[in-house]
């Protein structure tokens, strides 16, 4: 036992259960609560840092797994649970969900931020094969998303299961059934499973941060959190609500399907309908590989998906038995990691922004310094709780980050820079617009202003009701709307409909003319015509997005009928959840919110579906015919002709099949229109699509 004595003497043993119970820490963090308060490269170098001391010390890692060997009992039980963190994934399936055992381990993938350890890898591969076989290198994007298993039976989905730890999953079947570009039937009548990384595009990643922030709910940090956030929601509707997405890599026993390479597998599950990037790049010259690594590294920028690094993978099947596996990752496989561009700024002040719903959130201020390619002066504190976890004080050196590429954000704070003349950053009482009392919600992390003639809140509101999604009123900028709530003209949405009478005064503020003015009123009008769904959303009631209120209208066609609802009654709306019920009822019996809705309904916005819809649908030559719209178009956005065919009962694709009537095409439409033409899709102009199925 003197090895014993030896651990115990300097202090290795020590060491190890610290860093060991760090590590762990984290990973329940990141796998399992989705909010991890370490960056990636962190993590790794305390991995890295475990597994140097297990290699030196062998009896350590020994000894952990002896003692934490235990015989599971009625439940699923995983074999990593004895396994040092070295070997094992980290995560662990939810008790939310049914657990399931993974037919095949779904693997992780060891990782490298350093090119030289890519050549190392590229070498112990060619040292296991004969160096007489072909080898090809499949380089493909690391999405950062959460890893999700599909199985199809007789071509119908039948389950989705997380990774969770490798050997056991969550069932979260009914979540990913909510995703639209997860098939819930495949082109062939065939049994599989697939796999893949479900994502959320990093636009839609702003909106909902943004709206979180202004419910007071705590943001996510990135976009991966908030994938794996929301597929562990019990309430389906929100998966709905956030637009997930899911990309397919890797068809699992590929070769039963007489596949003989990775790239072949792709192209076959592309065929039966999946989603993939299509970008699957093969390289049997090492040293063009390196510099396809190097173009990645400013060409991911350009995507609306969140991309961590660039898996290698060996190409051919042949290989993959005799290079290996470990516990935790495959050998013939290896993800480089981009490391996050951070940098060290001064943090000098701290501001505090007020939301649409009153919510109070902190901002730094800080010495302007370059992050990936833009000036960065002001950094989002997300809120006051953050603050204190992170120990920020004013006058600290900080280090920053872009979250999904686009949004700044503190990482932690520097420490060892401190020199003692830092101070705490207070906590406000009053709101920083209008002086009136801040209040903290039950349930709450937000500090809130309630006054609802806040200007501020006034402002955001008003940015929100006349946004392209709610009535979609253009010409009233920020400014516009500063200098009339300054002036009394302005004081809620209602006013809008008032501002004809100050035409005059419109016209003489800067940047306006009488042009612009008419404009701006024949907009208000036009926007009496937004259906009730629209309207609804543009009140900007919590949890209400465009989904939910499509969803409430179409089951009440009154907002009088929708106000005399109980929770109880809202909640049997298949897709309506809790928050919501809760959210619509509360704003509905607010006696002020009923005075603005009721004030709206008096000037003639519509608070009521219209009668007779159905049969307009029937009569309408759109119903039942598919369309597309690709190239730039000069009267409508994408989205206006989307919004206009599927309210007639038309379907919209999302890219030029067999089963497309039409494509509707302005300039530059490039590859959709030569496949529109392949195909014999017939081809349409603006004009053409809008005397043919809009003036009938």
């Amino acid at each position: 036992m003197s090895g014993d004595i030896k651990l115990f003497e300097d202090g290795m043993k020590e060491k190890y259960e610290k860093l060991r119970k760090e590590i762990e820490k984290h990973n329940n963090l990141y796998y399992n609560e989705d909010n991890p308060i370490i960056s990636d490269m962190e993590y790794d170098k305390l991995i890295r840092e475990l597994r140097d001391l297990e290699e030196s010390n062998p009896d350590l890692k020994v000894e952990y797994e002896i003692k934490n060997s235990k015989v599971g009992s009625g439940s699923e039980k995983s074999e990593n649970e004895n396994v040092s963190p070295t070997e094992k994934i980290g995560g662990i399936a939810s008790e939310k969900f049914s657990k399931v055992r993974h037919r095949v381990p779904m693997l992780s993938l060891s990782n490298t931020y350093n090119i030289s350890e890519i050549e190392d890898f590229d070498k112990r591969v060619k040292k296991i094969i004969d160096v007489k076989k072909k080898i090809d290198y499949v380089l493909e994007l690391k999405l950062d998303g959460l890893s999700i298993s599909l199985i199809y039976e007789n071509g119908v989905l039948k389950q989705g299961i997380t990774r969770g730890d490798g050997q056991i999953g969550e069932d979260v079947t009914e979540n990913i059934m909510e995703i639209e570009s997860i098939p819930k039937k495949l082109k062939e009548p065939i049994s599989l499973e697939v796999r893949g990384e479900v994502i959320l595009p990093i636009s839609e990643f702003g909106r909902i941060n943004q709206e979180r922030e202004d419910e007071g709910e705590d943001v996510f940090a990135n976009p991966r959190n908030a994938a794996a956030g929301t597929i562990r929601q019990l309430d389906k509707s929100i998966v709905k609500e956030r637009k997930l997405d899911c990309y397919l890599y890797y068809l699992v026993n590929a070769e039963e399907y007489g596949m003989k390479t990775h790239k072949e597998s792709i192209e076959y599950i592309e065929k039966l309908g999946f989603k993939t990037t299509k970008i699957f790049e093969l390289y049997n010259d090492f040293g063009k590989l390196e510099k396809a690594i190097d173009v990645w590294k400013t060409k991911r920028e350009k995507l609306d998906y969140e991309t961590d690094g660039l898996v290698i993978k060996v190409n051919e099947f042949e290989h993959y038995d005799e290079l290996g596996y470990t516990t935790k990752s495959p050998r013939w496989a290896i993800a480089y990691k981009f490391p996050a561009e951070q940098v060290k700024t001064k943090l000098y002040d701290v501001t505090f922004q007020v939301g649409r719903t009153g919510v109070v959130t902190p901002v730094a201020e800080l010495e302007a310094v370059n992050l990936s390619g833009s000036v960065v002066k002001r950094a989002s504190l997300h809120n006051f709780d953050e603050i204190r976890r992170k120990e920020i004080k004013i006058g600290d050196n900080v280090i920053i980050e872009k979250a999904a590429e686009i949004i700044p954000q503190v990482v932690n704070v520097v420490f060892e820079d401190r020199k003692g003349d830092e101070k705490d950053i207070e906590v406000p009482t009053n709101c920083p617009i209008c002086d009136s009392e801040l209040v903290k919600e039950e349930g709450q992390v937000a500090l809130k202003c309630l006054n609802p003639q806040c200007p501020e809140k006034v402002k955001r509101e008003i940015a929100y009701f006349v946004s392209r999604d709610a009535m979609n009123i253009t010409g009233l900028g920020e400014k516009i709307v500063e200098k009339f709530i300054e002036l009394g003209k302005i004081k809620t949405v209602v006013d809008i409909y008032s501002l004809k009478n100050y035409a005059e005064e419109l016209e003489n503020l800067e940047k306006m003319g009488k042009k612009s003015v008419e404009n701006l009123i024949n907009s208000i009008e036009e926007s009496k015509k937004q259906g009730f769904s629209k309207v609804l959303y543009a009140l900007g009631i919590p949890f209400v997005g465009k989904f939910n209120a499509n969803l409430l209208t179409k089951n009440y066609n009154s907002i009088e009928l929708l106000k005399e609802k109980s929770i109880e009654d809202l909640l049997e709306i298949k897709g309506i959840g809790d928050k919501v019920a809760v959210a619509i009822h509360t704003y509905l019996n607010d006696e002020n919110n009923w005075a603005k809705i009721v004030a709206l309904k008096e000037i003639g916005l519509q608070f009521e579906a219209e009668k007779a819809e159905e049969e307009k649908i029937e009569d309408n030559p759109i119903k039942g015919k598919s369309f597309l719209a690709t190239g730039k178009l000069e009267k409508y956005k994408r989205n206006d002709i989307k919004d206009i065919i599927l309210a007639k009962g038309g379907n919209y694709l999302s890219g030029v099949t067999k089963k497309l009537d039409y494509l509707i095409a302005g300039e530059k439409a490039g590859s959709k229109l030569s496949k529109a033409e392949e195909l014999g899709v017939r081809v349409l102009t603006e004009e053409e699509f809008e005397k043919e199925f809009l003036e009938k």
